[in-house]
């Protein structure tokens, strides 16, 4: 078998002038840094949500452990002093501190001058054994207690405190950071008890 002296057996190594470099260009890598951009921002976004909700979740249990406490404090109590029997609507003239409150109309507040009662506000708020919750003095207990009729409890329009058998009470518990120039109401809580 003859060779052939002007064939070369072994291929060129050499790279042709048009052959393309191996690696990223500039477009390719600004094009991978916007979408690795991209997907940092809306992680980013996504965590700050997260935050904000399990704060809001956080403050609306927190809220929530509030109101109840006014309720467990009021459950067992009678609509109107069992000694004077509703001859004073509010708190007794010897009740000035709520530790000294035994019914429910003392939670209905100081009438006013028009004979209306705008109910009692705790800040600190309170616990259902009476003491006040000094470390959580961003949040406020606002308590109302209302008489409205037996078959229609859910009615805005009430009656004078004491002429019905039935009272509704409600508790606003509000909150207020520091980024707010007022308070927030996080949650209301709302009962009736009759006697």
């Amino acid at each position: 078998m003859a060779c052939d002296m002007n064939q070369n057996p072994r291929p060129d190594t050499r790279h042709p002038a048009h052959a393309r470099a191996r690696g990223f260009t500039l477009i390719e890598a600004a094009l991978t840094t916007v979408i690795v951009g991209t997907g940092v921002l809306a992680i980013v976004a996504a965590q700050q949500a997260y935050h904000q909700k399990n704060d809001w979740a956080q403050r609306t249990g927190t809220a929530m452990l509030l109101a109840n406490e006014i309720r467990e404090l009021t459950l067992p109590m009678p609509l109107a002093d069992p000694i004077t029997n509703q001859t004073v609507l509010g708190p007794e003239p010897d009740e000035v501190v709520v530790g000294d409150y035994d019914d429910l109309d003392d939670f209905a507040g100081v009438p006013d001058a028009g004979g209306n009662f705008p109910g009692l506000t705790f800040n600190p708020p309170i616990d259902a054994l009476r003491r006040p919750i000094t470390d959580m003095t961003n949040w406020t207990q606002q308590v109302t207690v209302e008489s409205v009729l037996e078959d229609n409890i859910a009615a805005t329009f009430v009656q004078p405190l004491g002429t019905t058998p039935v009272v509704r009470i409600t508790v606003n518990v509000l909150y207020q950071d520091a980024n707010d120039p007022q308070p927030r109401t996080v949650t209301q809580l709302t009962w009736v008890a009759g006697q």
